[in-house]
């Protein structure tokens, strides 16, 4: 069996586990695995100007990434397979999705014990990852308030990676609401991201930007 083979029934498993793992049957990408092959539609979805395969962002959400398409030929040996630009593309998705959600500190009165094992029940507010690459794209993916840049402190491997903070708190929120990405949305990283809502509160950008003046 070629490479190419084991790659395309690689993917085919892949897109099993997923559906047991998380109950996310992605439909369509079975669909055009098994119509042009595994191979072939894996270099479709990582050209540059295509669009991420639809069900990375909802593993970045149950922290399980490992289980993506780009995740898979990122791996030996099917990286041999792909050209170093379909990789970069690959791994800067990985990226873009692993740093899209940090969820803003929402107040449940609810002790925490180390040591036992407990359901944890969260407020989870949805955020559109359109709207994220837009403020990137305007913005860049340096922080607006240190100027730290992930790909130029780490290499290309982390390229993309940044957090990007809703000036008002969908937590303040409660609902929907048709957000701006450029006058809602600015890119921080995870430092500044975290003093922002430190203590559970809400910080303004130039607020957080006159500590470090101090």
């Amino acid at each position: 069996m070629t490479l190419e083979a084991e790659l395309h029934n690689e993917m085919i498993a892949i897109y099993e586990s997923v559906g047991r793992e998380t109950g996310y049957w992605a439909r369509r990408y079975l669909q055009r695995v098994r119509r042009v092959g595994g191979f072939q539609a894996a270099k479709d979805w990582l050209k540059p100007n295509s669009n991420p395969t639809s069900g990375l962002q909802k593993l970045a959400d149950i922290n399980r990434l490992d289980l993506s398409l780009e995740a898979l030929v990122l791996r030996q040996p099917w990286s041999s397979l792909f050209t170093n630009e379909e990789l970069k593309t690959a791994q800067k998705r990985i990226n873009v999705a692993a740093s899209f959600r940090l969820s803003e500190e929402v107040d449940s009165n609810q002790k925490l014990v180390e040591g036992s094992v407990c359901q944890v029940t969260i407020n989870s507010y949805e955020r559109n990852p359109e709207a994220r690459r837009r403020c990137i794209e305007h913005y860049g993916a340096s922080c607006c308030i240190c100027g730290f840049n992930f790909e130029k402190k780490f290499g290309a491997v982390a390229e993309g990676f940044i957090h990007v903070h809703h000036l008002k708190p969908l937590s303040e929120i409660q609902g929907e609401y048709e957000v701006d990405p450029i006058t809602d949305l600015r890119p921080v990283c995870p430092n500044c991201h975290a003093v922002i809502h430190l203590g559970g509160k809400t910080r303004s950008i130039e607020e957080v930007k006159t500590f470090l003046q101090h």
